[in-house]
This record gives structure tokens, sequence and C-alpha cells, in this order.
């Protein structure tokens, strides 16, 4: 579903706008919109996507990604992929799996995952224990918003936003949205005829235990997981620009759910005003205002022809945050090559 009014056949093929075809960037992402300018530059200008297919992973992600696997496989008309033949992403029906096999068809699929380091094994263990328990607790919080029920469940869709404040679009891929007829209790009258379905819109986040420090008896001991009380930021920003794009669709009932092992915490304008429609709306444009700026950075030394010599004058310009926890969690050799990319460079 390439949304809005100008689209693309394959929104992650290449534009050739001019100042950003030699660096790379076609399109900005909700994620890689709140990533400091070091990393983004480092992972997406100066690394290419056979690169950044070596970073290292985590546990904790594969583990997310497991979760939304077994959602996707049980609730899903249709998930989006990559078409081999075409080399586009394109919607692919998908035969709805019973919830015990989209778990252990998720699981198989997490134990794929191998671990970088003793402490990441910790988690990659623990994390078989908890995975089925999570996608349960996001089965009921799936149903309790309707997607038991519901027409039309679609996964990873790929959005392709245009917005007129950027020179590039703004892509994403949902995780799930589906349309919902349940008009009384969007706040529509149950009566009125002929009334067009909400779009229900679902970002699903997941909660992990953390690892604590190694017993007397060689094992390591977790922390429990703990439900969010307030959505984080980048997450409400993710989720208005979905909200966003597909209300060009139609109405939207955007959530926001977060999953542990011990249960789920739902998110949405009736029970948390950072989704009312006028805030997700002020969180949209400071999306897209970030967007803005890092066009206005990427933009800078638009008049020099040669790709490393834009490069360089950019790293001159930012801060890498180096002692950033997770944004530079891809790997020492990975962050050994960026840190002498900085400190080559002479001021």
């Amino acid at each position: 579903m390439n949304i809005n009014t100008k689209k693309l056949d394959d929104p992650l093929k290449e534009l050739t706008l001019p100042n950003f075809s030699r660096l790379g960037i076609n399109h900005h992402s909700p994620t890689s919109s709140t990533y400091p300018d070091g990393i983004f530059l480092y992972r997406y200008i100066y690394c290419d996507q056979a690169k950044r297919r070596m970073f290292e992973g985590n546990a904790n992600m594969a583990a997310g990604v497991a979760v939304n696997d077994a959602l996707q496989y049980h609730y899903s008309d249709n998930i989006w992929k990559h078409n081999p033949l075409t080399k586009k992403l394109q919607p692919q029906k998908n035969e709805k799996l019973t919830k015990d096999v989209a778990i252990q068809k998720a699981l198989d699929k997490f134990c794929e995952y191998n671990p970088v380091n003793d402490k990441d094994r910790d988690k990659f263990e623990k994390y078989k224990e908890t995975i089925p328990l999570t996608i349960r607790q996001g089965f009921l919080a799936c149903d309790k918003l309707g997607a038991a029920t519901a027409k039309r469940i679609t996964a990873e869709d790929s959005i392709n936003h245009i917005d007129n404040r950027l020179q590039l679009p703004i892509v994403g891929r949902t995780d799930l949205h589906f349309e919902d007829f349940n008009e009384a209790s969007r706040g529509a009258s149950a009566s009125t005829p002929n009334v067009a379905p909400f779009l229900s819109v679902l970002e699903i986040k997941t909660v992990w235990s953390k690892p604590l420090k190694i017993k007397k008896d060689g094992s390591r001991g977790f922390s429990s997981p703990k439900l969010p009380s307030t959505p984080s930021l980048n997450h409400l920003q993710q989720l208005s620009f979905y909200t966003e794009s597909l209300n060009h669709v139609s109405p939207c009932y955007p959530s926001l759910v977060y999953l542990s092992a011990d249960g789920f915490q739902i998110f949405t304008r009736d029970n948390c005003a950072d989704l009312e429609t006028k805030n997700l709306k002020n969180y949209y444009d400071q999306l897209v205002k970030a967007c803005v700026r890092r066009e206005r950075l990427l933009s800078r030394y638009a008049h020099l022809n040669d790709k490393d010599a834009i490069l360089e004058e950019l790293i001159a310009d930012t801060d890498p945050a180096f002692d950033h926890p997770f944004f530079w969690s891809i790997g020492h050799e990975f962050v050994k090559e960026a840190k002498e990319l900085w400190s080559n460079i002479k001021r």
C-alpha cells in the first residue's frame, strides 16, 4: 500500500534527487530519523546495505522479531515481503496458523540466531523460555483490540508517505493494521448507516528481562520485565507516522501495545492523552522537523562532487556520541572503524 499523492513502485528503489543521490540516501524512516547524526552517517552513508547486514545483532532484537512474526503468522491475511522474482516489496497471502503452530514457527526461527558473546547467549537461553509467554500475551492484547474478528489484516505494509516539507519520502512498515467495523467502540454511532470502517493501526513493542551479575554458582540472574507506565517518545513518533499516512485511506484508531512475558499494556486515545489526534499530529510534526534538519545537514556540502569529500565534511560537523548505550551496539570492529573515521578528521 504505497500511500499518498505520489507513489513509488518500490519505495526503497533509489531516487535521483540531486542533493542526496551521491550519498545513496533515497528516503527517511521513522526509526533512522531518531538516530544521532553520527551513527546515521556511519550506518547509512559510510556503510552500504551489505555491510549493515554484517552488524552484530542482539537477543532482545531477535526475540522482538520472533514475537511480531508469531502474531503476523496467526492474524494476517497478507504480509508484505520481497518478491524474489520482481525484487520488489509486495503483499503475499498468508495462510493463517493456529496460535500453537505460530509460536513454534517463530521460536524455531529465533533459535537460528547466533549470540554475539556470553552475555548475549545467556539472554538467548532465557528468552527461549519467555518468548512463548510473551507471544501469548500478544494474542490476548490483539484479541482485546479486535484482531480476531477484523477484516483485511495486513502486516509489514510498506508505507511511502510524501510530506511537502521534505524532499525525500518517509518510508516505514506497519506491524499490523486492519479494518474495524465496531463503530460504537470508536466513538461513532452504531445506528449510522454506511459508516466507513475505522482502520486500527497497531504498533507492537516488546519488553524483556535484563541480565544481572553472574551468581556464585556461575549462573546468571535476570530482572523481571517492567511494562512502561507511559509510551516512549520514539514509539509515539513512529505510530504518528503510520496514523498520518493511513488517515489518507480511512480514519485511524492507533494503538501502542507493549508486551512482556507477564502481561501487556495497551495505550490508545481512550486512556492516553499522547494518542489523542491533536497530540499525535504534534509528534508527527516533530518527526518531520527531524527529517527537515537531517536534509539540511546532508545538503550542506551538495556543491561537492565527491562522496568521500562530502562525508569527511559531514563527519567533521557531527558528534558521533560513542557513549550511547544502544546505537553503537553493532560490533567491536565496526565501532573501531567509526572511531578511526572521526579521529582522522583534522580541524
